[in-house]
């Protein structure tokens, strides 16, 4: 399917191309060119992965054909990294290739850049732990596994030049507003009335959000406190997702999330109230004939929310007793409390 670069201009004249690519299979990412000026900053690079350098290639190309902008990967002086996801940051070495910009990232999402192997072995150690918590155990945690772990091992470790933090302006340009929850660096980038709100909100879908108990830094609770941030900003006419299309009514948008997290917390607590229930029997419940990669994305964000709920003592386990042992607590039963 042909995905057009798509042009925006600020009131200040800075301008704005979208670059489309296939991060994964049937599954795109927005890569953002800026250019103001002396400074040509990418937003995320693409997953690196099938078609996605292809694409990122062609949309310079579209560049040129579409608006008549004479710019390739060689003119990029600046790129920001919004959060250390692969389909946002894997493509890095592929731009290094053609640019020696210096990448810039969140403070909190830098060790995934630098220390990639070792990052990768806690996560998978941690999401096995979730895992076994959340009631799954056997062929279905090893396939589980099996698939989170797939092509993780394609990226190599790559250096950062700098790192950023909440309030934050970069290159006199935007403005950085923190944003975790979907992941623990995520960041929004604000540029005069334009807002650059990677995957923390988009157009049409919630982004996914896993537990903390896998990776300090995400789940529901700093997720909520990201969105009270962005609807504190005034003056945005205009948000850029990091997928989906534009927005060009934020509030509204944001009532949106705030009202699908709530059904989400009150399908959670009818379910319980019906019976105590472990994380994946609760995500079987809500996401009926998920498979694949989705099985693994619906428990953990189930646990996201049931961790939230538990967090404020509304549900408890009902199923770990004084005299267990010190391992991890398997197969955890919550009731509505």
């Amino acid at each position: 399917m042909e995905q057009r670069v798509l042009r925006f201009e600020t009131q200040a004249g800075v301008r704005i191309y979208s670059l489309p690519v296939e991060v994964f299979p049937q599954f795109y990412a927005n890569v953002y060119l800026v250019v103001a000026d002396s400074t040509i900053c990418l937003i995320d690079t693409g997953s690196g992965h099938g078609n996605s350098n292809r694409d990122l290639l062609a949309g310079f190309v579209a560049l040129q054909d579409q608006w008549g902008e004479r710019l390739s990967l060689a003119d990029v002086n600046q790129i920001i990294l919004t959060h250390a996801h692969i389909d946002h940051f894997g493509g890095l070495p592929f731009v290094r290739q053609f640019t020696q910009a210096p990448t810039a990232i969140h403070i909190a999402d830098r060790r995934v850049i630098t220390n990639y192997d070792g990052r990768l072995l806690f996560a998978s150690k941690a999401l096995s732990r979730f895992l076994r918590h959340a009631g799954v155990s056997g062929a279905q945690h090893q396939h589980l596994m099996g698939m989170y772990l797939q092509n993780k091992e394609a990226f190599q470790t790559a250096p950062i030049e700098q790192t950023f933090e909440d309030g934050d302006r970069l290159y006199n340009l935007f403005d950085v507003v923190y944003t975790p929850g979907h992941c623990p660096g995520q960041v929004c980038l604000r540029l005069d009335e334009v807002l650059f709100s990677a995957d923390h909100i988009l157009a049409r879908t919630a982004p996914h959000l896993a537990p903390e108990m896998i990776t300090p830094g995400t789940g529901l609770e700093h997720y909520i406190w990201g969105l009270q941030q962005v609807a504190r900003l005034d003056g945005i006419e205009l948000t850029l997702g990091g997928h989906e299309q534009p927005i060009e009514n934020l509030p509204k948008r944001l009532e949106q999330i705030f009202a699908s997290n709530q059904r989400k917390i009150e399908r959670i607590s009818d379910l319980l109230k019906a019976q105590p229930q472990t994380v994946a029997q609760l995500s079987a419940a809500m996401y009926r004939g998920l498979q694949g990669y989705d099985e693994l994305l619906g428990i953990e964000k189930v646990g996201a929310f049931v961790e939230y709920l538990y967090l404020r003592g509304y549900v408890r386990p009902v199923n770990i007793a004084p005299d267990d042992d010190d391992r991890d607590p398997i197969n955890v039963v919550y009731e509505l409390f």
